[in-house]
This record gives C-alpha cells, structure tokens and sequence, in this order.
C-alpha cells in the first residue's frame, strides 16, 4: 500500500482551524505538503508553507503535535500527516496550487479530507 508522507501545520486561533483548498478540490486540508526524499519534517513544513502561503515560520518554535495516518483523498492509499504547531510571519495567502485559505469551526468537519477529519476527532477527545 502506498503512503504518502506530509507535513502539516495544526494552527488554532479563536477555536477555529486554518485549512486550505487545492485547486478546486471540494475538501479542505491542513497547510502543508509532501516530505521529499532525505528531508526532515520540519524542512518540509518550512517549504510547502513558504511556497504555498507566503508565511516564514520561525524554526524555534516549530514542535511536533502528533501523527496521524487515514485514506488519501482522491488517490489510492493512505497518507500520513506529520502535525506541528508553529509561529510564522505574514498573513497566509493563496499561492500556487492553493486557492483558498480559511479559518473553519470544529463543527465544519464535512468540508475536511478524511485523514485531516480523523485529525480533528483525536484532537477534540483530547482537549475536551
């Protein structure tokens, strides 16, 4: 079975998450990408999120959250999103692939790729 490997920021802010649309993708992911061959997760998130949303994070406070693993959207196989929280600089905004960048509700779980829904039901059980 193949896995894909990502790297995802988990960003809250007034008890809403920051997710973003691909192309015209109707499901919603968190911010992230593809970890490429021989890179660390964290290099990944600092890259995908620069390339993607013109946000610098700062390396200090990148820490990781957790791992979570669930069906690829619109592909075979699993992914696996690698989850950090971190600080940045610049306000998110839509750069190549990416067309949309939102703030949602936990109640908005319909709008979530499945990996990134299974994401948000672990994190709920644990924060409440």
């Amino acid at each position: 079975m193949t896995i894909l490997r990502c790297a995802c920021l988990v960003s809250v802010q007034n008890d809403k998450l920051l997710l973003v649309r691909v192309r015209e993708n109707e499901h919603w992911y968190l911010p992230g990408g593809k970890i490429e061959q021989a890179e660390l997760p964290e290099q990944a998130l600092q890259r995908e999120l620069l390339e993607e949303l013109g946000i610098t994070l700062h390396p200090e406070s990148i820490d990781y959250l957790y791992t979570v693993q669930g069906p690829a959207y619109g592909q075979a196989g699993e992914v696996e999103l690698v989850c950090f929280t971190a600080c940045w600089e610049n306000q998110p905004r839509a750069l190549q692939e990416i067309s949309e960048v939102a703030w949602f509700g936990w109640q908005d779980s319909s709008i979530l790729a499945p990996a990134v829904q299974i994401l948000c039901n672990q994190f709920l059980n644990q924060s409440h």
